[in-house]
């Protein structure tokens, strides 16, 4: 109960004083750990999630020269301009752009704040719904990041290789891409449908971007290449059992460690033009240090056995609410906190515990745990929320109005919709 205390003053001090929240996980980490559980020291500091930092930081290293040369927002131009005459589906267009961008590397935080920025100009000379194209962004760059190789589901890996399902943990990553980028398609249908009346989206006049320099073309061959060697090297093997040489490099093919090569690759060829400072700049070490000091606090919890404490919790419910309701305390807990930082660190481990009682699949309460923390990704507190509304350009008047509807009108949604989403999975999955 002390580290639940703990978890839940760490978000508050975190929210209220504009501190790390990570920082001061790693503060009660210490406190709670060497003090109340007598662990050592080096204990203690062997509970730094030392891959999940890395997986954090070589991918963004490298990634970052895409965005830092304008070659993923120069991809987004391109294929709105390609689309533009499409416009009864613009939503659903913005959701596939939007995914491909995070997908291809920009990631959650990235491709948001590109896309979000695109979405709110396009909503003024469009007329298209703002709510609907703040859904699309939102959820878009939040699939596209977890494809298996991308930002989150390497990390989502990561934790799930920690966990009592490690066994499991590239199935479970693959499961939470494909339903996470699936059932996005029908809540963007749905919003379409339901405003099929009041939708008159006036024709875009985009502009013809430019071609691809020759650094950005470099950029986007060597994205290629990563992801080439990442999916064939894996596929060479399975096909290939006797090949030794194919054996041996599939085991020491990694993409975090390919990412710090590619990403010198990238610096000597020097890809950020006049910017090379700009792609360390642009490393989310807030994020860097919410995930390592809301870790360590995890191992500890793992140690006072409150992960075990809430998992049966949870399994004192009714067995057919149990995915119902761990998506809805996931969902929660995002509006205050991060599903890397937070939700997926904490409820990541109860999964063999819910699922051993229940019966459920690791597959279901994995997936639920996500689809209900990325669906208040809109409330305006949350970072999908505060980047859209930040970069709305609204007056202060509809500002605020946007404000409530994300709030009271999108976030609801959200949570309704990862509610339809878990009962239908309980059949499928």
């Amino acid at each position: 109960m002390l580290i639940i205390l703990a978890i839940v003053i760490a978000i508050y001090l975190g929210e209220k004083f504009d501190i790390n929240t990570g920082l001061v996980a790693l503060a009660f980490a210490y406190l709670i750990g060497c003090f109340a559980l007598r662990m050592s020291i080096g204990d203690l500091l062997a509970t730094f999630p030392t891959k999940l930092f890395l997986v954090i930081f070589t991918l963004a290293l490298f990634f970052n020269f895409a965005v830092v040369n304008g070659t993923l927002e120069k991809i987004a131009h391109l294929l709105l301009y390609r689309f533009q005459k499409h416009t009864k589906w613009l939503p659903l267009i913005f959701y596939f752009i939007t995914a491909l961008v995070s997908g291809m590397g920009a990631g959650f935080f990235t491709s948001v704040a590109i896309m979000g920025a695109i979405a709110m100009a396009l909503c003024k000379s469009s007329g298209m719904n703002k709510l609907h194209v703040s859904f699309a962004v939102s959820l878009g760059s939040l699939s596209g990041a977890n494809f298996m190789y991308s930002a989150h589901g390497v990390l989502f890996n990561s934790l799930l290789s920690e966990t009592a399902v490690a066994n499991q943990a590239n199935i479970l990553t693959k499961d939470i891409f494909i339903i996470s980028f699936i059932y996005p398609i029908f809540i963007m249908l749905i919003l379409m449908f339901l405003d099929r009346k009041n939708s008159k989206i006036a024709e875009l006049n985009i502009k013809k971007p430019e071609g691809f320099s020759r650094k950005q073309k470099i950029n986007i061959s060597l994205i290629i290449l990563l992801m080439v060697i990442v999916l064939g090297v894996p596929m060479l093997a399975n096909f290939m059992p006797e090949n030794k040489t194919i054996q041996f490099i599939n085991t020491r093919t990694d993409i975090t460690l390919l990412a710090v090569v590619f990403a010198i690759v990238a610096y000597l060829l020097k890809l950020a033009e006049d910017q090379p400072k700009e792609v360390i700049a642009r490393i989310p070490w807030n994020t860097l240090w919410l995930v390592s000091g809301i870790g360590m606090l995890i191992a500890v919890a793992v140690e006072a056995g409150t992960i075990d404490l809430l998992a049966s919790l949870i399994n004192n419910m009714p067995s057919i609410v149990v995915p119902i309701a761990v998506a809805i305390i996931a969902g929660i807990m995002s509006i205050f906190s991060s599903t890397l930082g937070v939700v997926a660190p904490l409820m990541f481990p109860m999964i063999a515990g819910i699922t051993g009682p229940t019966g459920y699949s690791a597959s279901l309460i994995a997936v639920t745990i996500i689809i209900g923390a990325q669906s208040t990704a809109l409330a305006p507190f949350s970072t999908g929320g505060s980047l859209i509304l930040g970069n709305s350009g609204l007056s202060e008047d509809e500002s605020k109005k946007f404000y409530n509807d994300l709030l009271y009108k999108a976030t609801p949604l959200g949570i309704g919709f990862a509610i339809g989403a878990t009962l239908i999975l309980m059949f499928i999955l």
